[in-house]
């Protein structure tokens, strides 16, 4: 049976994650309904808050908080958040609220941001020569944080919902030819557990996490075939190797004859660096395929740097070590290989994104498809 509420009570329910929230019409303003939301553990609670809020505004109070401001709003909404967002986007939306969003909008008054301080906010981070791409992702972690401010009635408005985003630009993918991809990997002939990290990526096509979370359980050195179903990332300075960042990127991929070589080569080469470090061996996390000389999980920001400083060294064009990856992708279509089986080996969470993220070199690979084609049906002379 459901209980009359009380005068000044607004409207109470009971939420399905159990906790009491009360909700109070503040009318319309500004051509927009506005109610805010309170919260409490028991019916009994949420009914004196509301009572006090109701007090409040009958004595001709703001209806929303006046001193919480946009840092101190941020530092609660993500501790709140950490529990239900995966590891990779922790540190991701970490960075993304200290280096970006704090220095440009945290001293603001959470009820009194604007859609224009967002707006001059995107506008900053472009001007120190961050990516759109970026500036997407800190409008959309800042969006998030207000859209809950919004639900739990500490703001009127989600400003980052009506700042427009960035127009990001679609970077064409490198096709990296094979003469391109030995000149890559005879690039990195100084350091050769680096070379074989190349090696693997460019006849895998696996994300550098995935490359340095690999286990030699994964390694199916019978059947031929690795499984990929773990990343290496780095949080608050300790490694972890959770599980990739969708159910598509769980997947098992056929060994070529030269990505198996590399592999037996850095088993060998583990076991010396083993025998060699001797008591100083130590490994955080068991079994790593790629490890330090002393057991030790590869930095990827290091290995990226030394992939760079290699290709600069050796007077190639500068790139990511996520090219590669790319190349793989654009290797693997340029040699006949249907879109849906490339994006299955990709990992990519569908085939219309394997699609658009090969848009600007699918004519060509049709193109020289029908090439091969005309020549194979040529009668001979």
């Amino acid at each position: 049976m459901t209980r009359r509420r009380g005068q000044g009570e607004g409207t109470i329910r009971h939420r399905t994650d159990g906790r009491w929230e009360g909700r109070i019409d503040l009318g319309w303003a500004g051509g927009k309904h506005h109610a805010r939301s309170l919260y409490g553990k028991t019916r009994q609670e949420v009914v004196l808050r509301l009572r006090q809020l109701q007090q409040q505004l009958d004595e001709g109070q703001p209806a929303f908080d006046q001193r919480t401001t946009v840092a101190q709003h941020l530092e609660s909404w993500f501790q709140a958040a950490e529990s239900r967002l995966r590891a990779s986007t922790i540190v991701r939306y970490r960075n993304l609220i200290r280096h970006q969003i704090l220095p440009a909008l945290g001293q603001l008054r959470l009820v009194q941001l604007q859609p224009a301080d967002v707006v001059g906010a995107m506008a900053r981070w472009q001007a120190e020569g961050l990516s759109p791409r970026s500036v997407a992702q800190a409008r959309a972690v800042l969006r998030a944080a207000l859209g809950d401010a919004v639900r739990w009635g500490l703001v009127p408005q989600n400003a980052a919902q009506l700042a427009s985003p960035p127009r990001i630009p679609r970077p064409e993918p490198r096709l990296i030819a094979p003469a391109e991809a030995e000149r890559v990997v005879a690039a990195m002939s100084g350091a050769p557990q680096l070379q074989r990290l190349v090696v693997l990526s460019l006849h895998a096509g696996l994300r550098r996490g995935e490359l340095l979370g690999l286990t030699w359980r994964a390694v199916d050195k019978e059947n031929r075939e690795l499984h990929v179903t773990r990343e290496l990332l780095r949080l608050n300075g300790a490694y972890q190797l959770p599980e990739p960042k969708s159910r598509t990127s769980q997947r098992t991929l056929p060994l070529t004859s030269q990505a198996a070589l590399v592999l037996e080569e850095e088993r060998l080469a583990q076991a010396e660096a083993r025998r060699l470090a001797g008591s100083r061996w130590h490994e955080p996390i068991p079994g790593l395929c790629f490890t330090s000389t002393t057991g030790a999980p590869r930095n990827p920001d290091t290995v990226t740097h030394q992939f760079r400083s290699a290709i600069i060294r050796a007077g190639l064009p500068d790139m990511h070590l996520h090219v590669l990856r790319k190349g793989f992708g654009g290797l693997m279509l340029a040699s006949g290989v249907d879109l849906a089986t490339v994006s299955a080996l990709l990992g990519h969470s569908s085939v219309a994104l394997t699609a658009s993220t090969y848009a600007g070199v699918m004519p060509s690979l049709k193109r020289d498809a029908a090439r091969r084609l005309e020549r194979f049906l040529q009668p001979s002379p």
